[in-house]
């Protein structure tokens, strides 16, 4: 299936490490089954919990995510 329109999911993340991976998996199968290309952009506002450490290792893995 030829995808032509793009979707960008954006999210603001404070203090979610645990939270993050989730959320990314759940989403992710959900855009991957609807008839868009698709980005994903968190934007980490200042979490000192690790999230942005989280968030750099799924970028990293996924080209679709951006940080």
């Amino acid at each position: 299936m030829e995808k032509l329109e793009k979707l960008s999911v954006v999210i603001p993340v404070y203090n979610e490490k645990k939270n993050v991976p989730l959320l990314y998996q759940e989403l992710k199968k959900v855009l991957e089954e609807l008839p868009y290309d698709y980005e994903i952009i968190f934007a980490n506002d200042g979490s000192t919990d690790g999230t942005g450490q989280v968030l750099e290792e799924i970028a990293q893995k996924d080209k679709k995510v951006k940080v």
